[in-house]
């Protein structure tokens, strides 16, 4: 059905809630099996262990289980790895882009890192609608984009920086210790003050410390303990059931990175997935269950692929056209090309049952990114775009397509089904998720969130105490001081900013 301007100007709540590193074919893509529409796996989908003598086909598969042994790479020059494949006589260096993109080399590039090359094949496993009740359910009952992409081919930060800013100020890669102590600034600001200089409100929930921390002016709101713009995650029901649900919500799941996103609730690799689904039925749930329903919109979506197997090239995309004073010299990017496709479902009492957005990957009209958000924000607050991506960016309204407002959505969102043996016996003999000893050295992930510790700790304490901290940010070394201190930084938050 079309869009219903109509229906749209009646949302006037926005909540977005990004979870981590899952490709569309990954976690959605079986869908295909029970609706065509979905541009998901048909089954006949591979990649070789060397896409330049391919005689190791490697199949994509279903999952046998909920937890991978290894965090896939995907930092910029690996996604281009995974996007064009080895060079023949430089095997460690990526071909040079091609239109479109082969997508061949997702288990190459998982070959350095995995303990086996079976494991490495991990990078190919789908998830099936029973193992993924809740996403599964979700998109088929509201709106499932086909060709929505991650915004830059690149990992966690500058990705989720778009959803923010539409922009990355040229970052493509993870960001160095000095430069998140430092923060992120952007010449146009973020939604978050474009909201604020509009009358709207704002918030961010989260477990532990928040990546929008990272951003300078969010970091200072962040460990502010007069104001309500940050709020800790158990209060999200709370606030709904005393009708404080501001215009835009963001909510960051539970990263975990002191044990190396093991415990966490966001689907990083290393994470059960079934802790993420579970945090999505619970906002969807607490959602579907208030007076907000009727005029919410719910989005839920990642920030990238995580360096799992998706089938559709990234497509072509508009620039920035902003500075790029976080730019690497080593492998400039024009940010013209988004990134590979992740899952998104889009969600209100507006939008009819069984939507799948996007029959043509080649149509620009059905191409979405994380911009999108902002775009929508911007089309029904009346905002001005940021910066030229989410001036040219595509809107969420394609999907407010109803009339009237739907009662027959489900109230509750089923749980998993009890594992197979299979699955359980699978569990059994998989090899430990790297890291999970406390002695272990830090991943490149871990040493990030150390850092953002270490930016928010200097933000709460005086001057004289900082030499002290930047001391003990540098002496950290193992998984276990990392833990310790990013609980103690939370501790300390918790007790300057209790709400």
């Amino acid at each position: 059905m079309p869009a219903n301007p109509d229906s749209f100007q009646k949302i006037q709540h926005f909540v977005v809630l990004m979870l981590e590193n899952r490709s569309f074919d990954h976690l959605i893509g079986s869908l295909r099996t029970i609706d065509p529409r979905v541009a998901g796996l048909t089954g006949s989908e591979f990649n070789c262990e060397d896409p330049n003598s391919p005689t190791t086909p490697v199949a994509v598969r279903k999952a046998t289980s909920y937890v991978m042994p290894f965090d896939p790479p995907h930092e910029f020059l690996d996604v281009q790895m995974q996007l064009y494949g080895p060079t023949k006589d430089t095997p460690e260096f990526p071909q040079p882009p091609t239109d479109p993109a082969p997508m061949s080399g997702f288990v190459v590039k998982a070959m350095g890192v995995a303990k086996s090359p079976s494991d490495a094949g991990r990078v190919m496993e789908y998830f099936g609608p029973d193992q993924a009740p809740v996403m599964s359910a979700l998109a088929r009952e509201f709106a499932l984009f086909n060709y929505w992409h991650s915004s830059l081919p690149g990992p966690t930060w500058p990705n989720r920086f778009f959803v923010h800013a539409a922009t990355s100020g040229g970052l493509v890669d993870s960001p160095g210790a000095d430069q998140i102590i430092q923060g992120f600034s952007f010449p146009n600001g973020t939604i978050y003050e474009r909201l604020t200089t509009a009358g709207k409100y704002w918030r961010i929930y989260h477990d532990g410390i928040p990546q929008t921390a990272g951003i300078d002016s969010l970091r200072l709101e962040f460990v502010n303990p007069l104001t309500l713009y940050f709020r800790w995650m158990d209060a999200f029901e709370h606030d709904i059931g005393l009708g404080n649900l501001p215009e835009y919500t963001f909510i960051e799941p539970n990263y975990d990175t002191g044990h190396n996103y093991q415990n966490g609730n966001s689907m990083h690799p290393l994470n059960d997935i079934r802790k993420g689904e579970l945090l999505v039925k619970r906002v969807y749930e607490a959602i579907r269950n208030s007076p907000y329903w009727e005029n919410t919109m719910l989005i839920v979506t990642f920030d990238e692929h995580g360096g799992f197997y998706d089938h559709v090239p990234p497509c072509p995309t508009v620039p920035t056209g902003d500075d790029a004073r976080y730019s690497n010299k080593e492998h400039p990017f024009g940010f013209d090309l988004l990134g590979v496709r992740v899952p998104t479902i889009v969600i209100s009492a507006f939008t009819e049952r069984g939507t799948v957005v996007g029959d043509d990957p080649a149509d620009p009209k059905t191409q979405f990114d994380h911009s999108s958000v902002l775009a929508t924000l911007e089309k029904r607050f009346g905002l001005p775009p940021l910066t030229k991506r989410d001036a040219s960016a595509n809107t969420l309204d394609v999907v407010v397509n109803l009339d009237t407002p739907r009662n027959d959505a489900p109230t509750s969102l089923a749980t998993f089904a009890t594992a197979s043996l299979l699955t359980r016996i699978a569990d059994l003999f998989r090899p430990s998720p790297e890291a999970a000893s406390e002695n272990a050295p830090l991943s490149e992930n871990q040493k990030s969130m150390v850092a953002l510790a270490a930016a928010c700790d200097l933000k709460l304490s005086p001057p004289s105490q900082h030499p002290a901290i930047l001391a003990r940010h540098d002496g950290i070394q193992s998984q276990k001081e990392a833990a310790d201190y990013i609980a103690e930084v939370k501790d300390k938050i918790r007790t300057a900013r209790p709400q």
